[in-house]
């Protein structure tokens, strides 16, 4: 079997989904790119069956991807000043006037009653611009929602494999509460981590020859193990180690001390009731309860 099918990558945000992109933008045949959002939102607006005429989807879509491009090359971003990339927080190659011209090749394929096809062949266009700016061959695609995203993926690229990011629900939920788009509350935290987590399992128990989870932890403390894992799974020639090597030898970091930084953020019923909620998504995933649960069984 060919190893050359597309490769996305999602889960709850703060769950390493860029830290993983990045490492693997070092593999001389994969170029990251990353945070295409633009996907997430075209997708149900094209194809949503909202009643829109092919005029007004034509038009908003049109907005949205003039908004989007406006900034190429560097987006705005809501990482903090530790959150150090290789790739930086955006990783977008192809240009906005790219970008307009292939979307007005889209409209002309949907209005030909193309669908799919068409909105894959926009997407080609754009990634394959991407890699040729990089000069690799094969692209690796991240954008954290697509773990709600996978149906249409599939359907898009049949055969694509999904690498997905998962950590601590408990480390998520601090970080997430300091953030002007997250919950606001740990229990609200942790909701929000299982709504997502969730989404993946349920397609990679669904695909499992196509799917594989990658714990943050993992990569933090294992990353040659962790790194050459995911290149066995993905076809491409195993580079972990001079990947991990050149990746640490740069501006970014694989920092251990990442991990279980919410036992010093959450209170003893925080835990508590966090533990009680999400019991059963921390054991499959894992990652050890509390003592106190652990004694209840």
């Amino acid at each position: 079997m060919s190893s050359d099918f597309p490769v996305f990558i999602g889960g709850a945000g703060r769950s390493g989904t860029t830290l993983l992109v990045d490492v693997f933008g070092v593999h001389s045949q994969l170029s990251p790119i990353y945070e295409t959002d633009f996907v997430v939102q075209l997708i149900p607006e094209l194809f949503g069956g909202h009643g829109r005429t092919q005029a007004q989807i034509e038009a908003r879509v049109r907005s949205f991807m003039d908004t989007w491009t406006a900034p190429l090359p560097i987006r705005p971003h809501n990482k903090r000043a530790y959150e150090r990339y290789l790739h930086g927080p955006h990783h977008v190659l192809f240009t906005r006037e790219h970008a307009l011209r292939s979307l007005d090749e889209l409209f002309v394929d949907l209005r030909a009653g193309q669908g799919v096809p068409a909105f894959r062949r926009f997407m080609d266009r754009l990634f394959q611009a991407h890699c040729a700016a990089a000069d690799k061959p094969r692209w690796i695609n991240k954008t954290p929602a697509y773990v709600h995203l996978l149906p249409a993926l599939d359907q898009l690229y049949p055969g694509f494999r999904f690498l997905h990011c998962v950590r601590d629900g408990r480390d998520v939920a601090c970080s997430v509460v300091t953030r002007p788009w997250g919950p606001n509350s740990h229990l609200g935290g942790g909701d929000w981590w299982a709504r997502k987590v969730m989404d993946g399992l349920r397609w990679g128990m669904a695909n499992p020859d196509r799917y594989l989870e990658v714990r943050y932890e993992d990569l933090l403390r294992e990353p040659t193990r962790t790194v050459s894992t995911v290149c066995g799974f993905l076809g491409v020639p195993d580079d972990a180690a001079a990947m991990v090597s050149a990746y640490s030898d740069g501006a970014a970091r694989l920092d251990p001390t990442r991990c279980g930084g919410w036992r010093q953020r959450f209170t003893p019923q925080e835990q508590a009731a966090f533990e009680q909620r999400h019991r059963a998504m921390l054991q499959h995933l894992g990652y050890p309860l509390g003592e106190a649960l652990r004694q209840a069984g």
